[in-house]
């Protein structure tokens, strides 16, 4: 039902040419944000016998360091955002980031050896968009990623990311807005529903 299909292989970035010189910080922070992700990544998942609830903590605190959590948790929920009380605004960021955490740890579980190259960095606005590329060495199937990153708090995140330009961002959002329309047209409904997720994550 509900899953958010970030790139099993956020790691090892390689060092961008920068385009204007009064954009290059946006790209240049950009690109070691991702790059800084994906060596914890990496350095997690060499990890083999970190047992499942420490990996899945490490991996919420890469999503909350690198990931604006707030922007997209409202961003997928929709126009019920601006309609729910704060009270439950904030019950509902806690549960999407604990899922968000529980599917990075499944999903990266699979890793299995793929290498992430750059292959661009543009300034968007007043951030960056880092194209880069998941190959995989065993078969030669490559898949295409574009990482969004804004500026929030003093600092770069990502706000979406762009799997052969399906927007996971959109992708969630979609299937929220079946979720809410399913429970009611109510954020308290949308809430059950991730924890039920959660209940079955953790059943794996």
């Amino acid at each position: 039902m509900m899953q958010l299909r970030l790139p099993a292989a956020a790691a090892l970035l390689a060092a961008l040419a920068f385009a204007a010189p009064a954009r290059a910080d946006a790209v240049s922070e950009g690109t070691q944000l991702i790059r800084s992700m994906g060596d914890t990544v990496i350095a997690i998942l060499a990890n083999k016998g970190l047992p499942k609830a420490q990996r899945e903590d490490r991996f919420r605190q890469i999503y909350r360091a690198n990931f604006d959590h707030a922007i997209i948790a409202a961003s997928v929920m929709g126009p019920t955002w601006r309609n729910t009380a704060p009270p439950v605004q904030q019950e509902y960021l806690q549960v999407f980031e604990v899922y968000i955490s529980k599917v990075y740890a499944a999903q990266l579980s699979t890793y299995s050896g793929e290498k992430l190259d750059v292959t661009k960095g543009e300034a968007e606005g007043n951030g960056a968009t880092i194209e880069s590329r998941i190959v995989d060495p065993k078969s030669g199937r490559t898949v295409d990623i574009k990482w969004r990153l804004r500026p929030t708090g003093g600092k770069m995140k990502v706000r979406d990311v762009l799997i052969e330009n399906i927007s996971m961002a959109q992708t969630q959002r979609r299937e929220f807005a079946a979720v809410l329309q399913q429970r009611g047209g109510k954020a308290e409904g949308l809430i059950a529903a991730i924890r039920e997720k959660i209940a079955e994550l953790d059943k794996r």
